[in-house]
């Protein structure tokens, strides 16, 4: 069994170091509303152990990420800027929205957490592999990969809009009933294929949106290319403790100063020593 010792990230106390977070007492409190379920990050560095003298392929590291998912996070708006992501499906006039669809291929990791009380309050800290400690008792599912994330920035101006439907935003941008920007960004992947098939977006429409939906099909089908350049990155994770921008920043604090440490899986191979290290030989047509 693993065992784990709890390191206290602090935030505002001690610069560079990461910071705690604290969850509602209560599942019914409202600041916790739009504070669980999945939330998109900008693409956080990931620590990759990869043996020693070996030189991975774009194939082995697309084969270890299994998963291929498209999630959408909606997130309301507050008036100091800060993102809150939750179960939100219509927005309504006055308020400020963040869609975020993304398309990734992706592996599951994780990050430990402890529960401790602090004058009264539950207060999560970040635990960390080790060999005498009380285990976590909450897991934090972390998602670790590479894709294509379209964001819509939008304010509703009247009346009320279906945010889970890209083109429904569109088409409230054109009727002069919301405004809003589009903003697409490639997750892990780069290279001259990746960077010709995103479109420049001018404004908020259903064009614009049409078009980038498409660009996600295009990204898609570049991924596998030799020339594509993949670098798995975190791109988000479950919050399942509630605590609103103060759990996500402390969640990113810590994954900066302490990247998650993935490792990269070996299959079988032979090594050519007139070809590149981790590239498979071509097969034997006289074993076909």
């Amino acid at each position: 069994m693993r065992k784990y010792f709890l390191t206290t990230c602090m935030s505002l106390l001690i610069s560079a170091a990461c910071t705690t977070f604290e969850t509602p007492l209560t599942q019914g409190d409202p600041a916790a509303v739009v504070a669980y379920g999945y939330t998109p990050l900008d693409p956080l560095p990931i620590n990759l152990k990869i043996p020693m003298n070996y030189r991975p392929t774009n194939q082995d590291l697309l084969d270890m990420m299994p998963d291929e998912t498209m999630r959408l996070g909606i997130g309301t708006l507050s008036a100091s800027g800060a993102v809150s992501f939750g179960p939100a499906s219509a927005g309504y006039a006055g308020n400020s929205y963040v869609v975020v669809l993304d398309y990734t291929k992706c592996t599951t990791s994780q990050i430990g957490l402890q529960r401790v009380e602090v004058d009264g309050k539950a207060v999560y800290s970040l635990a960390r592999f080790a060999l005498d400690a009380p285990a976590p008792n909450v897991i934090l599912p972390v998602y670790v990969g590479v894709g294509l994330r379209l964001t819509a920035t939008i304010t509703i101006m009247e009346g009320s809009v279906e945010l889970s439907n890209l083109l429904a935003l569109g088409a409230a941008v054109e009727a002069k009933r919301a405004s809003g920007t589009l903003v697409i960004q490639t997750l892990g992947l780069s290279g001259e294929g990746i960077s010709t098939a995103i479109p420049i977006p001018s404004e908020l429409n259903e064009t614009t949106i049409q078009n980038a939906l498409m660009a996600m099909g295009a990204v898609k089908a570049k991924t596998y290319d030799q020339k594509t350049l993949v670098t798995p990155r975190v791109v988000g994770f479950y919050n399942s403790v509630g605590g609103g921008k103060d759990a996500v920043n402390g969640l990113i604090s810590c994954l900066l100063e302490e990247p998650i440490p993935v490792e990269l899986p070996l299959r079988p191979m032979l090594q050519d020593e007139s070809g590149p290290i981790g590239e498979r030989p071509p097969p034997d047509e006289n074993n076909q």
